[in-house]
């Protein structure tokens, strides 16, 4: 048996009659094992203070009771419990209290000897699970015979340890006679007085004499003697095998002449125990000179912890740390689907700030989801918020919000709410009613309509219970539908009065459930993004830089579903099109920039894969879009598709707002750190990244090579497609936010990359792909004059700097480089042709730059591969090319292009255009021991081999377009934060 299960065995030999408890960890199991038993009457109460009220109540009527809970669940029945120690029982009351040493579900670790200590309980501490139930039945005779009630105190290992237990058979105690007794049961002043005379002149003292037959004596045969209890004692066993050992069971009151007798001649008298030195104190108050040792006063002990710290004693010294081999971390996360995870997406969204209360959901507050500022006790999410709201601004208070779960509100919620109302709060309270207790196993409440023994009960309505207290707007959401959700929520969040949100579905985990169909990733629409894995659900993995569903985790919830919208930079683009459908501009264009601080940028420029009509997981976007907001489908309407809402057209509307309306003040920081991060690179990547650094507070600098900044922004993207006046509006808010932009710097020139890890604290790589990848083409030796390479073209057309083409250009890429590079010399004045060795459905180009380069009268030949530059003179004059046809699939699924035999032709050319692709010139780090190929060697979120060194863009992940280049640079600002603040933290 585990010892709880001992304990609830102990309790039902002992002829308890009734049994009360709140669930809890580490305690929860022995009511539940208690249930089993016919003979006794169980509950789960509202909150421990009812429970223990409840068993006092059974006890003084004359039947033995139990009550349990977890330690913190003791402070919640303070109350009850001082008084009872002052009145006494009539039949035997045990109160259990499970403390957590090393807090493995707790959010103290409180040493409860100390409360019984001060209430003037006796307490009993049982070492195994045989002691568990011999020392329960024991304590409701001790109850009996010494009119108190009696403490049974655990730890998490000794309540869930098993053990062999020597079962017995139940002895039916009769009912003691009730007999009205106001001086014993009253307490008013008057009476407490004589009782608590009572209490130290007789039964503490008898108790004292009673505590001597729970002592056992471990003869050893060295001269070490060790004072224990509870479970210290089976470390110390284990430990010192051979040392002389006095075991207390009852530890208040002790046996103080008993411990006197044993260390008289002892030449080492140690005490050991676990947290506060309750002990110690004690022994050594009866002037016996323990030795002083070394054991923390936090956390669990150990074998190994208890022998350093005795070996230790004589010299002094602090023991080393017990060397533990290194596990991998594994963070508490929110089961796959489940509900909660739906109402904190929302909130993160809403930028709310939370005060949250205990429960599963508390795992809301961990990244990524990050959704909860506070959480202190059960109940305390009400109360909290209505004082935060007395301090914060009307800005502030409107972003506030209670979360509380069922469970939790029925505990100790209700109170609070009645406070909110009686004293004018208008605090947002959001129950998450997932019918059950469920981070303690499921046990039922109030609300579940089913008893701690299955049977049916009435059920108290949460909707009901919050209107009857006076509460007028009371809302019930799907936390499934994250939009309604997200309504229901910012609704609540702008009225002037108290309301409830009640997020209702069952949890998934009991009721096993499954929505449909399994999700599954449509890999050629998944823009890699990762905006799904904000929701931190453990179904959706990252497999070497790629999304996978974990099919057997996956129970299509549709979350991801309605979170994925095929946008590269990650924005929540269902969010942004409610607000601007609600004309809310301001609010919709600060949630497009907590993804891309460059809107008006990538309006104009972004592929925009968010118009597909089902996104990469299986979202019907493109219908539900339509169906929700008709108004902007007409307003924005895709061209050649008048009902089709044109997405990137209202990014580029949103950002040309910004421009007018928002200045860098906006988004500066109102914290502010100290680290310095210096950035290498002011492409896309580089500045998305220092933005939100800077946003976070930190000393940001970005080192620019050229004379502006913006990288591709400036240099590779043609004037006609990208007006460089907006460019410079939206870097002008850097600057307004305080980044420092330091251009016509280069690293490895004119600062070395080991001055930047010495003078900063983080460095970031984001130089982007600048040099002309190497092309194994025949030829290119000879050609000195008219062959060029497409990013080195682009960046001397948009610096203005003389660019020579000929009559004729050939231009050899099918890339959005490779139709800029077309469209620029079309603007030359020369006759362009396009060749790309694929289909033209497989050309990654932006579709509507193809349609205008087709309208600017630049040919296309597809399916065609240059073998050879022909050269004159050391002047292109021509090039040899094949035809191509799909060959084998290759590694990502598409079919690898193959020459067609005997199909080689030439054409004549003056200019040749490679744009087929760009490299980083990584020179400077040679000799830093950075690790990089072609690109930089790094994680999924960007930290490369280096302490303190990341990377993002193109350098690192080679996506290639501004937008996904955007989004490398925020997830690489999350992982700088990160370090920084790990560092930063002392233990």
């Amino acid at each position: 048996m585990s010892g709880n299960e001992a304990i609830a065995r102990g309790a039902w030999e002992a002829g308890v009659r009734v049994g009360c408890g709140y669930p809890g960890t580490p305690s929860t199991e022995i009511l539940e094992a208690l249930a089993q038993y016919p003979e006794v009457d169980c509950e789960w109460s509202t909150n421990e203070k009812v429970a223990l009220e409840v068993a006092v109540g059974a006890a003084i009527a004359g039947g033995r009771a139990l009550a349990t809970m977890k330690h913190v669940g003791l402070n919640v029945a303070a109350d009850p419990f001082f008084s009872v120690a002052y009145m006494g029982v009539n039949a035997g009351l045990v109160i259990v209290s499970a403390d957590d040493p090393g807090m493995h579900s707790s959010q103290n670790e409180q040493d409860n000897r100390l409360l019984a200590r001060a209430a003037r309980v006796a307490m009993l501490e049982p070492s195994t699970p045989q002691e568990c139930k011999e020392f329960t039945i024991a304590a409701f005779a001790i109850s009996e015979r010494y009119d108190t009630p009696v403490l049974l105190r655990t730890t998490t290992r000794i309540s869930h340890g098993k053990g062999l237990v020597t079962l017995g058979q139940r002895r039916e105690i009769p009912r003691k006679p009730y007999r009205k007794n106001v001086q014993k049961n009253v307490v008013l002043p008057a009476h407490g007085r004589v009782r608590h005379v009572f209490i130290e002149t007789q039964r503490i003292p008898a108790l004292e004499k009673e505590a001597e037959h729970w002592a056992r004596i471990f003869e050893g045969s060295d001269d070490l003697a060790i004072i224990t209890s509870g479970a210290a004692f089976l470390y110390v066993r284990e430990a010192f095998p051979t040392a002389t050992i006095l075991k207390l069971g009852m530890t208040h009151p002790l046996p103080r002449a008993l411990i006197k007798n044993f260390c008289q001649g002892k030449k080492r008298v140690i005490v050991i125990e676990e947290l506060e030195p309750y002990l110690t104190e004690q022994v050594r108050a009866l002037g016996i000179a323990t030795e002083e040792i070394h054991l923390p006063r936090f956390g669990e002990l150990s074998v190994g912890l208890v022998r350093q710290a005795v070996e230790h004693a004589s010299d002094g010294a602090t023991p080393p740390p017990v060397a533990l081999p290194l596990l991998p971390p594994r963070p508490p996360i929110l089961c796959a689907g489940c509900m909660h995870r739906g109402i904190f997406y929302v909130l993160k969204q809403l930028d709310a700030i939370v005060s949250g209360d205990i429960g599963c959901y508390t795992l809301g507050a961990l990244a990524p989801l990050d959704a909860m500022d506070t959480c202190m006790n059960m109940g305390a999410s009400l109360s909290m918020a209505h004082g935060m709201a007395k301090i914060f601004s009307e800005e502030e208070r409107k972003r506030l919000v209670a979360v509380i779960g069922d469970s939790t509100f029925y505990h100790s919620g209700v109170p609070a709410l009645i406070d909110i109302l009686y004293n004018g709060g208008q605090t947002v309270t959001i129950i998450l009613d997932n019918h059950t207790t469920a981070m303690t196993g499921h046990q039922d409440h109030p609300g579940t309509g089913r008893t701690i023994k299955g049977e049916p009960a009435r059920v108290i309505e949460l909707e009901s219970l919050a209107k009857g207290l006076g509460i007028q707007h009371v809302q019930r959401v799907d936390p499934y539908d994250l939009l309604r959700a997200w309504r229901t929520v910012d609704e609540a969040l702008h009225r002037r009065e108290p309301s409830v949100i009640i997020a209702d579905a069952p949890c998934v985990l009991k009721e096993k459930r499954r929505f449909g169909e399994i999700v599954s990733v449509d890999k050629k629409k998944c823009t890699e993004c990762f905006a799904c894995t904000e929701l931190g659900c453990p179904a959706i993995e990252v497999r070497d830089g790629h999304i996978e569903i974990n099919k057997l985790l996956c129970i299509a919830c549709t979350h991801c579903q309605q979170v994925c919208a095929d946008c590269n930079a990650g924005i929540d683009i269902p969010q942004v099109l409610e607000l601007v459908h609600q004309k809310r501009y301001a609010d919709a264009l600060r949630v497009l920039m907590r993804s891309n601080p460059f809107p008006a940028v990538a309006g104009r420029v972004c592929p925009h894969p968010c118009d597909h009509e089902v996104n990469a997981l299986g979202w019907p976007q493109e219908k539900l879009y339509a169906e929700r907001y008709p108004d902007l489908a007409k307003e924005f309407a895709t061209p050649g598709y008048p009902t089709k809402l044109s997405v990137r057209d209202i990014e580029r509307f949103l950002g040309d707002y910004g421009i007018e309306h928002f200045s860098g003040a906006e988004f500066a920081p109102h914290d502010k750190r100290p680290e310095k991060i210096a950035i290498i690179g002011s492409g896309p990547a580089g500045l998305s990244a220092a933005f939100y650094l800077r946003r976070r507070g930190f000393r940001v600098t970005v080192l620019e090579a050229f004379e502006k900044p913006g990288g591709m922004m400036r240099y590779g993207i043609p004037a006609f497609r990208l007006d460089k006046e907006i460019l410079d509006r939206e870097i002008d808010r850097l600057y307004m936010m305080g980044v420092e932009i330091r251009c016509n710097v280069t690293v490895g020139r004119d600062v070395s990359f080991a001055e930047l890890q010495k003078q900063y604290d983080a460095v970031v790589i984001a130089v982007g792909d600048s040099a002309p990848q190497e092309l194994e083409l025949e030829g290119t030796s000879e050609a000195q004059e008219g062959l060029l390479y497409g990013v080195e073209f682009l960046r001397r057309v948009n610096r203005g700097q003389p660019v020579k083409v000929g009559h004729t250009v050939a231009v050899i890429g099918g890339g959005n480089t490779a139709i800029d590079c077309a469209r620029s010399a079309k603007r030359l004045g020369a006759d362009v042709t396009v060749y790309y060795r694929r289909t033209a459905q497989e050309m990654p180009a932006i579709r509507e730059e193809i349609d205008e380069a087709i309208l600017e009268g630049i040919r296309f030949e597809f399916q065609t591969n240059p073998l050879k530059v022909l050269a004159k003179d050391g002047r292109v004059c021509g090039l040899e090319l094949i035809r191509m046809q799909p060959g084998p699939l290759d590694k990502d699924g598409r079919r690898r292009p193959v020459p067609v035999k005997g199909s080689e032709f030439h054409i004549e050319t003056d200019t040749v255009i490679l744009a087929i692709g760009e490299r980083a010139d990584l020179e400077f780090l040679r000799g830093t021991g950075v690790q990089f190929a072609q690109k930089i060697q790094t994680t999924f979120m960007g930290s490369a081999s280096q302490p303190g060194v990341f990377a993002c863009g193109d350098v690192a992940f080679g996506y290639g377009t501004v937008t996904q280049s955007i989004a490398t640079g925020r997830r690489v600002a999350g992982a700088v934060a990160a370090y920084l603040h790990r560092r930063s933290v002392k233990p």
